[in-house]
């Protein structure tokens, strides 16, 4: 009787606990959620970036009463501090995975798992956020001297506007004091260890691409599903690796459970990480003529071999076998080189950099103005400006042909012009003006281009102009 007691004793005790367990999970699940949400409601006093023409691009000093221009440090190329500035970045976003990814595993050392585990992972833990507390230091500390480079970047005061007055510092702050509070967290139960990681990566996905999209709150969730699942499958696959060079029974126990979570984790990166992308590009042209898209195709195919080592692994796994120590040599591997590339496509502008084109002709019959904006592959929104003599009124046609001269042999483009009412910037005595207008008008290249202007006016003369132009 005494047995049977002390054994309902400890299974009520074990159900209290996971009920206590999922109760702290859903009531912080819930938390973040409402913080999230009503972040998203409440218009920010400055918007992290101003995009303009669907641009994603990111300038902080305009939020602190700078207009930085980005064309000196164009011209200097890469230099020793940029190599170093990218370093920082790629050191923070492994500590920020590796600790998040730590905390969220925690759920697997709840129930039934050895002490000798539960001992080791908060020994790892403890590693991973000393690295992540001094990461986050460093990485704040060389980004705000990057943005405050010749502003006066050692007034203190300019520091303590730009991580007070922007949405940036403002996240920067809460990295820090979220990279504190982990110490605490460690010593807490699991439940709040798996909240702090979440508001780790709701932090980070305030701070990114997507939230200089004119409509972000969609964007900023799926950043945020994509940040939360990186940091597992990271923080996972370090936790695999430390367990087989340490205890290769953990090592075989762990791997049936992070092999499960691996294809979820991989499942939901992709279809996050491909929805941001159709966000975030106007077109799919982008991908292979800017270097963050050859970034983003460079990190889907290493995601794609570590799909396959992760099947194998699962494999092994399944039946039994301890993992390989060369998969999960290149599985690290892999990882390593996808986060490195993270820290730099994150920083780069997703937006290729154009200049629109725009010309003005003057002639005895006829004036024209033609407009392309953003001028890219692509894409663009085409103006058209007619002025005729006031006897002949307004053109009865008006073509506008466009040939690639890198790719003669393609047909040409017919744009497919409707009117519109343009502004009036210029008038000119006895001529009247007539405005036309295209959106969505796709350039499939980059390089040389010939605008064929075809004009008939209401006594049918026809009249032709040729206007060479580039698109990169």
């Amino acid at each position: 009787m005494d047995n049977i007691r002390l054994r309902t004793n400890a299974n009520l005790t074990t159900y209290f606990k996971r009920i206590n367990y999922l109760s702290y999970l859903a009531f912080g699940m819930l938390v973040l959620f409402l913080t999230l949400f009503s972040s998203l409601l409440i218009p920010p006093q400055q918007a992290l970036a101003q995009p303009a023409a669907s641009q994603a691009s990111f300038d902080p000093h305009k939020q602190v009463g700078h207009n930085h221009s980005e064309s000196a440090a164009i011209e200097e190329g890469i230099t020793v501090q940029q190599v170093l500035f990218f370093v920082v970045r790629a050191v923070y976003y492994f500590a920020f995975m590796l600790a998040a990814g730590f905390m969220l595993w925690s759920i697997a050392f709840a129930d039934q798992t050895s002490d000798t585990a539960r001992k080791l992972a908060d020994k790892w833990g403890i590693y991973t956020l000393r690295g992540l507390l001094l990461a986050v230091l460093v990485f704040v500390f060389v980004h705000v001297g990057y943005l405050l480079k010749g502003y006066e970047g050692g007034d203190q005061s300019e520091w303590i506007r730009l991580l007070t007055e922007t949405a940036t510092g403002q996240s920067w702050l809460a990295l820090i004091v979220l990279s504190l509070l982990g110490f605490v967290v460690l010593k807490l139960n699991d439940s709040f260890k798996i909240i702090w990681a979440l508001l780790l990566a709701a932090t980070e996905s305030f701070n990114g691409h997507v939230n200089a999209l004119p409509n972000n709150t969609f964007a900023i969730v799926l950043d945020f599903i994509h940040i939360a699942s990186s940091a597992l499958w990271a923080g996972g696959l370090l936790l695999l690796l430390l367990f087989w060079r340490t205890d290769r029974k953990e090592a075989g126990r762990f791997a049936e459970r992070f092999t499960k979570i691996a294809w979820l984790t991989i499942l939901l990166l992709t279809v996050s990480g491909t929805l941001m992308t159709v966000l975030l590009l106007p077109s799919w042209r982008y991908l292979y003529y800017t270097n963050w898209g050859l970034m983003l195709l460079a990190k889907a195919v290493l995601v794609l071999f570590i799909g396959c080592a992760g099947f194998l692994l699962h494999r092994r796994a399944k039946h039994g076998r301890l993992p390989s120590g060369k998969l999960l040599k290149l599985d690290g591997l892999l990882m390593g080189m996808v986060l490195i590339i993270v820290s730099v496509f994150t920083y780069v502008s997703p937006i290729p950099d154009t200049e629109p084109f725009s010309y003005h002709q003057m002639g005895e019959k006829m004036h024209y103005t033609i407009g392309i904006t953003p001028n890219g592959p692509g894409p663009n929104r085409i103006s058209l400006k007619v002025w005729l003599p006031e006897q002949l009124g307004a053109p009865t046609s008006v073509q506008l042909l466009l040939r690639s001269i890198d790719h003669p042999q393609r047909k040409a483009i017919e744009v497919h012009l409707l009117g519109d009412n343009g502004e009036d910037f210029l008038s000119f005595p006895g001529f009247i003006e007539t405005d036309y207008a295209a959106s969505k008008v796709e350039l499939p290249t980059r390089g040389e281009w010939t605008a064929e202007l075809i004009v008939t006016d209401q006594s049918g003369a026809e009249t032709k102009h040729l206007i060479p132009f580039r698109n990169d």
